[in-house]
């Protein structure tokens, strides 16, 4: 349905943003990423945008189980696998 209608369409681009917004003040404030480093601006809207897409990635999965899947054990499936495929070189101990 969405797919449809450029007006829904747009609707999902001004949620995603506002989530994006919102992960990236939140970050911020916290002010640290791993409990040591520090989160600047720069990576702070870096680690946003790649939340929200993971969000909207396990909202997806969870539409399409029609709820039958927990959404919290979806999402944390989709951090699982970014944290291996962005580790996936590190692991195998290949130089970048």
């Amino acid at each position: 349905m969405i797919a449809s209608s450029p007006e829904l369409q747009e609707r999902e681009r001004t949620q995603s943003a506002a989530v994006t917004g919102a992960i990236h003040d939140a970050l911020l404030r916290r002010g640290v990423d791993d409990g040591s480093a520090r989160v600047d601006e720069e990576s702070a809207g870096l680690v946003a945008q790649i939340a929200t897409i993971a969000l909207q990635n396990a909202f997806d999965r969870w539409i399409d189980a029609h709820g039958r899947k927990d959404f919290a054990s979806l999402l944390h499936t989709v951090a699982a696998s970014l944290r291996d495929t962005l580790t996936a070189d590190l692991d195998s101990g290949r130089p970048e």
